[in-house]
């Protein structure tokens, strides 16, 4: 782990480093694995020259360019939905029906899910479906009631679950190391790689990595 912990709310150490060790560990599998594929995709699929490299508020721009839509399977449901449109702005409905997917399943009750979350759960799926990738994301966590977190292994007890703005996720047929790089390089928070239990973590927080 690096001095950031998990998926806590605040960093344990004092200051906010620029990069980490894990960072540049996990930013280098994302230049391998996924990087290289993200300008020339985008430009193709926007039919307008790609952004220089290192541009990431362009490539973000471009991920959810248009309506913003989500397939998210949990178990044995799965749901397909646009929960925001350039003309209409956020779908209630449609916001709430994600929001009861993330939902804490053990006890049951749904929350008032970060936009931000959705947002970065939208760019990944946009950016693997660009590259030929169209999967839905698979969340084995989301939403998380104090109960439920006192009592999952590993969780911190200030977690972003807490706050409705984290998800653990994974994607069929993308690695942990390619699926958490994007993360990395696209997200706007917290990426955790868990080796062993088989997810990537990934919250709106402080920026932050660590790999268990």
């Amino acid at each position: 782990m690096s001095e950031w912990d998990s998926d806590t709310v605040e960093p344990r150490g004092a200051g906010r480093p620029v990069i980490t060790v894990e960072r540049r560990r996990l930013l280098g599998c994302a230049c391998c694995a996924a990087g290289s594929l993200l300008v020339p995709s985008l430009a193709r699929a926007a039919g307008a020259p790609a952004a220089a490299p290192g541009s990431i508020d362009n490539w973000r721009a471009r991920l959810l360019k248009g309506e913003r839509s989500l397939w998210l399977v949990r178990g044995e449901d799965q749901l397909r939905s646009t929960y925001w449109t350039p003309d209409s702005g956020y779908d209630g409905e449609a916001y709430k029906e994600i929001c009861w997917l993330l939902r804490d399943v053990q006890a049951n009750k749904s929350f008032a899910m970060s936009p931000r979350l959705l947002d970065v759960l939208c760019g990944l799926q946009n950016w693997l479906a660009f590259n030929g990738l169209r999967q839905p994301i698979h969340v084995s966590s989301g939403y998380r009631t104090f109960s439920t977190n006192w009592r999952t292994e590993g969780s911190a007890l200030n977690s972003r679950h807490l706050n409705g703005q984290a998800a653990d996720i994974t994607v069929p047929g993308v690695s942990l190391a390619r699926l958490a790089g994007m993360a990395s390089l696209f997200g706007e928070g917290g990426v955790g790689m868990y080796l062993n239990k088989n997810f990537v973590h990934v919250d709106t927080g402080n920026e932050r990595i660590w790999i268990k």
